[in-house]
């Protein structure tokens, strides 16, 4: 029986979008897909692996890459420039499960330096045309989030579903996951979880009726 309902953040309930940012930096699509590829997944992986402020956690690579430490700047101060928001059809998801009495949970990759985000006005760089403000108390209906950071561990791996099952005091057969990453969702099916790869809220409001866990 699915009684519960494991979510991810980024791009699930909260509007995750770095291209915004560093499409005033990098015009060319090309150019700005390698960056993510490359110089984007470093400086995500270590604030992510460390328990340093991002000023520390990146200054190595700074002296790495002396021609990108513009581009590092811009993640160490604007991170939060990234974030654009509540997702509010999945929100509204949210609130019809609580409503419902339906137990929340959270898992995501998130660096632990930045978790939770920001509800309040946060600073941004010079570079962007104002300060970023959102309200994430949805936040609050959560039983429990894993933050990958903190755990240092980090999905698609196994051992990240494992560790949550157990903290949240859950069987894998009584959970429903949803991610919008394909190789999230598979590893999630593969453990025993129902795995739903989240598109937009409207289809996973029908996944979600069919599971009995909303009302049609």
């Amino acid at each position: 029986m699915r009684r519960a309902v494991i979510f991810d953040m980024g791009n699930v309930l909260i509007d995750w979008n770095p291209d915004r940012v560093y499409a005033a930096h990098i015009a060319d699509e090309q150019e700005r897909a390698l960056f993510f590829a490359g110089m984007f997944r470093r400086m995500h992986w270590a604030v992510h692996d460390s328990d340093l402020p991002f000023s520390d956690a990146l200054a190595s690579l700074k002296l790495a890459e002396p021609d990108s430490v513009s581009l590092i700047e811009q993640f160490e101060h604007d991170w939060h420039a990234f974030l654009h928001g509540p997702i509010e059809g999945t929100v509204r998801l949210l609130e019809a499960l609580v409503a419902r009495e339906v137990p929340l949970y959270g898992l995501t990759n998130w660096p632990h330096q930045t978790w939770p985000p920001q509800s309040v006005p946060s600073p941004v760089s010079s570079n962007l045309s104002k300060s970023v403000s959102h309200d994430y108390g949805f936040l609050r209906h959560f039983k429990d989030i894993v933050v990958s950071g903190q755990v240092k561990m980090h999905k698609p791996d196994e051992e990240i579903y494992a560790y949550a099952l157990e903290r949240f005091g859950l069987a894998a057969d009584e959970a429903v996951f949803v991610d919008d990453l394909r190789e999230n969702v598979d590893t999630a099916n593969r453990l025993g979880l129902h795995g739903i790869c989240f598109t937009h809220a409207d289809a996973l409001k029908d996944e979600l009726q069919a599971l009995g866990l909303l009302d049609a």
